[in-house]
């Protein structure tokens, strides 16, 4: 299971919000995939929810940057799309997850990594320059 602590938190709560919901989707995704039947049905709605939110979240948080001024929201928006790759195997495990073990043990990974690469790596780089240059409103 992927916890949010107080560590991960930017203090900026749309985004804490958005973590704390993409966190809580892929622990109810890898609850699926641990338990002792896994359907695709199950899975996959899940599964592109968790793209959807993260698409979303995604834009959200390149438009603060941009408003705060972020000097690295280029890159930071590069990242985003790094992670696209990773969304569209996603998909991809899921809709193999009824039949395949490799394939649900990949998903939780993917899950995983997408959550630490995004919240923990990324993020936490700009918190400081953000909370500082927030805009009003």
């Amino acid at each position: 299971m992927v916890k949010m602590t107080p560590s991960f938190e930017l203090e900026i709560k749309a985004l804490d919000d958005d973590h704390q919901a993409l966190m809580d989707l892929a622990n109810r995704i890898i609850e699926i995939l641990d338990g002792s039947t896994v359907e695709a049905a199950d899975c996959q709605p899940l599964v592109a929810e968790f793209v959807k939110l993260s698409k979303q979240h995604f834009a959200r948080e390149e438009v603060l940057l941009t408003k705060s001024g972020y000097p690295n929201v280029e890159k930071h928006h590069d990242h985003h799309r790094s992670l696209y790759g990773k969304m569209d195997h996603m998909i991809e495990f899921a809709a193999m997850a009824a039949e395949n073990p490799l394939a649900r043990d990949s998903l939780k990974k993917e899950l995983r990594y997408f959550l630490l690469d995004d919240v923990i790596t990324a993020d936490m780089e700009f918190k400081d320059y953000v909370k500082d240059h927030q805009p009003p409103g």
